[in-house]
This record gives structure tokens, sequence and C-alpha cells, in this order.
């Protein structure tokens, strides 16, 4: 499939909550996408949510990335930026985004933060970008 780009407001908003892991899966048989050898059990949080919205445009040359309301660096940046190059790749869109990620709980804090912030960024990413 050719590149394609995304038209102008290509954009989307997904929540999803956190959730505690009471046995927890040991090894990952696939790093590049992080899939376990084993399945864990968890339970949700329901009231707890991960709010991110994604938008591509085509005029922006880097992709830009808040967490919490402030500019995402390093790791956090980096991963979010892998992610969204493998929603390109598998829309075909050649776009930049913008990623606006928010918690309404603690971040880092041992409420699995991470896994529903990625969560919502799969569903917003994949939205916008038209999957």
């Amino acid at each position: 499939m050719a590149p394609r780009p995304v038209v102008a407001g290509g954009a989307a908003t997904y929540e999803a909550p956190p959730n505690i892991a009471l046995v927890k899966y040991w090894g990952v048989r696939d790093p590049a996408r992080v899939l376990p050898y084993n399945s864990s059990l968890s339970v949700t949080l329901d009231r707890f949510r991960s709010r991110t919205s994604v938008r591509f445009d085509g005029d922006r040359a880097e992709d830009r990335v808040r967490l919490n309301g402030r500019p995402a660096t390093g790791g956090p940046r980096d991963g979010v930026v892998r992610f969204l190059d493998r929603v390109r790749e598998l829309a075909g869109v050649t776009a930049r985004a913008e990623v606006i990620s928010e918690n309404n709980f603690p971040t880092a804090s041992g409420l699995a933060s991470s896994a529903s912030g990625f969560a919502a960024l799969a569903g917003a990413a994949s939205r916008a970008a038209g999957l």
C-alpha cells in the first residue's frame, strides 16, 4: 500500500482504565510486540481513566507528545513515537501527530498508568489514522 497523508482533522480521543495485576506473566516471547509467554490475571479500576487524543497533521515536522500537561521527553516520548510509527506503517500514513494524554489518577504510583495510557493511545491513534 502506498503511503497516504491523513486529511486535516484526522483525530480521535479514547479513554481506558488502568488495571492491577493479581498474577503477572513471566517472560516475553516477542520483545518487538511485547507479547508475554504466559497470561496474567488482573482487575480493572473502573473509576480511573487515561484519556488520550491523537491528531495527525500533514504540516507538522515532528510528533508532539504531552503527558499530564507536560512535554514528554526521553523514553516516554520515544515509546509513543515508536507506536505511532507502527500505526503509520499499518495505515499507510505519513503525517506526524500531536498526542495529548491525561490521567485522572496519580501517574507512576503503581496503578498501571502506562498500560491504560497505551491502551487509550492504541484506540485513538488507530482511529485517527483510519484503521
